[in-house]
């Protein structure tokens, strides 16, 4: 990589090695609001806790997957160019990140049934 490209490329905003980019941002921002919201939900007693809860768990598992499909254009970027440590690496902490968005749109579905079963009580 020459010296121009290099210099170009750092022109960006970086934290650290990572350059911070929109979708990131959106990313970030997304995952914090949902888990502050879904923590708000949790000290919350009243009659809403249950939909509120469904909620913070939808949007914390939307952010998740999207941040797992990201993670699946990282692993074929990086199979491409042939750097099989970095795909691996991607691999995992995709699935990981698949496993906890499944787990929260399950989280959501969960709170949406009981909220279903309690408002004839």
């Amino acid at each position: 990589m020459s010296s121009r490209s290099q210099t170009a490329s750092r022109r960006r905003p970086h934290v650290g090695p990572l350059k911070i980019t929109p979708i990131r941002v959106m990313l970030l921002v997304g995952l914090l609001g949902g888990l502050g919201f879904l923590a708000y939900a949790t000290f919350v007693r009243d009659q809403l806790q249950v939909p509120l809860m469904a909620t913070g768990f939808f949007m914390v598992g939307i952010v998740f997957a999207a941040m797992a499909v990201i993670a699946l254009l990282s692993v074929v970027r990086s199979g491409r160019d042939g750097h099989g440590g970095t795909a691996v690496a991607a691999a995992l902490i995709g699935g990981l990140l698949a496993f906890g968005a499944l787990m929260s749109l399950a989280g959501a579905i969960i709170m949406g049934m009981i909220w279903t079963g309690t408002q004839g009580a």
